[in-house]
């Protein structure tokens, strides 16, 4: 996640263009909460990503297989 925070799109411009609390998009940027898809698409928009491309890097980098096995 934190790739789509750098560059021209800094935690203030995301922040301002999504309306996610401030305190929210700190947990998502540091993974310590899991995106909702609203946030995901919020971002997505916000950043210029096509929806769904977020989602999807999120859903390989942790899928439930993944976190099973991690489990078990």
């Amino acid at each position: 996640m934190r790739e789509n925070f750098e560059g021209d799109n800094t935690f203030e411009d995301i922040q301002a263009k999504t309306g996610i609390d401030k305190q929210r998009l700190t947990d998502i940027y540091f993974n310590t909460g899991a995106p909702e898809p609203y946030e995901f698409l919020l971002i997505e928009k916000a950043v210029g990503k096509e929806p769904g491309e977020m989602m999807k890097a999120y859903v390989e980098k942790y899928s439930v297989k993944k976190l099973y096995l991690a489990l078990v």
